[in-house]
């Protein structure tokens, strides 16, 4: 064999890798943006609504990567009937609790539905014995639309749970309570971690659908569990979604009750801290300066052998200077609102928490007067930074500013 048959078999070589390379990943190209390449979706004019429950709101049994029909991405596929911190409850709590499984109640089923108890699963979550461990997770934020007494809305989840590893495969729970609090449409799927695209590829909802409804089967807090059809049937999806109804009170639950609730409280406080983490910030510096102010008074007198007033004198500059300044540049970029009231809250803080500390018992009615002419001034400089249309900025900043040079030099002059 010549060396330029060698080579030109080479070539072919090198020729086919490229030819394969490039089909596979024009395939995985097309496959993935196929829908996206003006294919209809196989959906009707209107959108399908369903509705779960008895109280009229109608669910769109779906989830969406924006408030538009046409980013639909899993189906519905569970529905928990019961009050939403009680479904929750239900959920996270249950991996730390030792449970005694009563008989399931016998509930009535509705028409077009059957009992799971008659369904014969070959899958290995038939093996399921333990509770499965649902912990807090993080994820895209999806969407859903109710529509409630004629009106339409979308709302994304209520809360993300998963149960596995974020990098190796989990099932995710993206929760989405009904807005008048009668049921939480769930929707539940296997995914895993794909280190090439650095995201999580959804591999199926039917069998985390089905995990899920066994580990609720046998629960004592539960009245039924049946299976309902919901005509979402898409690739991954046979059309019928999970109904579970929760027993009234959920009596096995009353011991964690308030531990429970106060979770909820803490994990709410908590996402309204990162929404409002700005403002968050404004309350956190006024209140940190005017009690700073206050210490590092006390601690000048107490190391310097000067007058107390030289000590003050630099602590009032501060004072002038930075609470109108913190209002101002904090308050930027903030919603005018939220930093009014962040503003007024910090610094109505730090007046309550300095006269308990300095044992003040009884204030004046002047003295809360001021303090409120204070509060407001500061407050009002705070939305004045918020604004953003330089035309409408100069009213509550020069209102604001105005009331603080007022509030500030009316006591000066003996006015107060």
């Amino acid at each position: 064999m010549s060396d330029a048959t060698v080579e030109l078999g080479d070539n072919a070589a090198w020729a086919a890798a490229a030819l394969v390379l490039v089909a596979a990943l024009g395939g995985a190209v097309v496959l993935a943006e196929w829908p996206l390449w003006g294919v209809e979706p196989d959906e009707p004019e209107e959108p399908l609504l369903v509705e779960p429950g008895e109280g009229g709101t109608e669910l769109w049994p779906y989830t969406a990567r924006a408030h538009d029909y046409n980013s639909r991405t899993l189906g519905i596929n569970v529905v928990i009937h019961g009050d939403g911190d009680e479904i929750y409850r239900a959920l996270t709590d249950r991996s730390d609790i030792e449970w005694y499984a009563d008989e399931i109640h016998e509930g009535d089923a509705a028409e077009d539905t059957y009992s799971l108890d008659e369904i014969e699963f070959d899958s290995e979550a038939d093996e399921l014995t333990d509770v499965i461990g649902w912990g807090d997770a993080e994820g895209s934020t999806r969407y859903t639309y109710f529509v409630v007494d004629g009106e339409g809305q979308w709302v994304e989840e209520s809360y993300q749970l998963h149960a596995g590893t974020y990098l190796g495969h989990r099932m995710h729970i993206r929760g989405y309570e009904e807005p008048n609090g009668e049921w939480t449409a769930i929707q539940v799927h296997d995914e895993h971690w794909d280190w090439f695209r650095l995201r999580h590829t959804v591999t199926g909802i039917s069998d985390s659908q089905r995990e899920l409804e066994l580990d609720f089967m046998d629960a004592p807090f539960v009245d039924d569990v049946v299976r309902l059809p919901f005509g979402n049937e898409t690739a991954d999806s046979d059309g019928w979604v999970t109904a579970i109804y929760m027993t009234v009170g959920l009596a096995p639950l009353v011991g964690l009750a308030v531990a429970t609730r106060t979770r909820t409280v803490v994990r709410s406080t908590r996402s309204f801290v990162d929404e409002r983490r700005r403002e968050t910030a404004l309350a956190a510096a006024l209140f940190g300066l005017y009690t700073a102010i206050r210490y590092l008074g006390i601690a000048g007198e107490m190391a310097f052998d000067v007058s107390p007033k030289l000590v003050a004198a630099p602590l009032y500059v501060a004072l002038v200077v930075g609470m109108p300044a913190i209002a101002y540049l904090l308050g930027r970029d903030s919603d005018a609102a939220w930093a009014f009231a962040f503003a007024a809250i910090g610094l109505t803080a730090a007046f309550v928490v300095d006269f308990v500390a300095m044992g003040v018992s009884v204030v004046p009615l002047r003295a809360v007067l001021h303090r409120a002419a204070v509060v407001l001034a500061i407050a009002l400089i705070a939305v004045g930074g918020a604004i953003t249309v330089p035309e409408e900025r100069p009213q509550p900043l020069v209102v604001g500013a105005i009331g603080w040079v007022v509030a500030l030099a009316a006591p000066l002059f003996g006015y107060l």
